[in-house]
């Protein structure tokens, strides 16, 4: 009786931390996982076209487009700009 009262409290534990644990999983998985499976290609022609049409401040207007993607909680679109961001401030110095 005893070990189906421990089982029965690990099982609670468990189902109570599911909903978090996966939450935070997705969270992982949308912001830096499924960005990091876009292609280096792609990420370049991005950075390509950003600063074909906006060559004042390419880094901003990745930034206004990092930070309206959060505002509409597009989380891998989020990632993506990101990363559109790191390539271009490597690109510009």
């Amino acid at each position: 009786m005893e070990t189906a009262k421990h089982i029965l409290g690990w099982i609670a534990i468990i189902l109570g931390a599911a909903p978090i644990v996966l939450g935070i999983g997705w969270s992982v998985w949308e912001f830096n996982i499924a960005p990091m499976l876009i292609p280096r290609a792609e990420i370049a022609r991005i950075a390509d076209q950003v600063m074909r049409d906006h060559p004042d401040d390419p880094q901003e207007w990745a930034f206004m487009e990092e930070h309206a993607a959060w505002f509409r909680s597009h989380t891998a679109e989020q990632g993506r700009w990101r990363r559109v961001r790191c390539e271009l401030r490597r690109r510009l110095g």
